[in-house]
């Protein structure tokens, strides 16, 4: 199992009206595995020097974190999957395919002190792959936010 970790200060928002999120510095993260993910299609996403991706979500960026159903919320807790809603609705936003992008959640939402363990975190996973779809409406620019 790959361990991802912060690399960036910690998680820094403000909160907008509508109840999303804009980050207020750049947040990276090193997924601690090699996805195939092409620097210059998803320039977000890059190689570390020992060749793992990092994820970079840039300051501005506006998210919902984590959309969890009503039904699923008494399994996880917001803050444990903060991070990986950030990196999952970037890489939504700019076409990483979805599979892809799911995966992207679930590495993160089962890493870090504040992670889920691997049942939750494959459940959200399995939830990505059945209505994220709903939710994937890439834009191409991170920084530009469906409607």
């Amino acid at each position: 199992m790959s361990t991802a970790r912060r690399v960036s200060d910690l998680l820094r928002v403000d909160r907008l009206d509508d109840g999303r999120r804009r980050l207020v510095r750049d947040l990276v993260i090193d997924l601690g595995v090699t996805l195939e993910i092409g620097d210059d299609e998803y320039p977000a996403f890059t190689r570390s020097q020992a060749g793992t991706t990092v994820v970079t979500v840039p300051e501005g960026f506006i998210t919902d974190f984590s959309s969890i159903p009503p039904f699923a919320r008494a399994f996880y807790r917001f803050d444990s999957v903060d991070l990986a809603g950030c990196c999952h609705d970037l890489a939504y936003r700019v076409g990483v395919p979805r599979p892809l992008a799911d995966r992207i959640w679930e590495i993160v939402a089962t890493s870090g002190r504040r992670r889920v363990g691997r049942v939750r975190g494959w459940l959200g996973w399995l939830g990505l792959r059945a209505g994220g779809w709903v939710g994937y409406k890439p834009t191409g620019d991170p920084l530009v936010a469906p409607e």
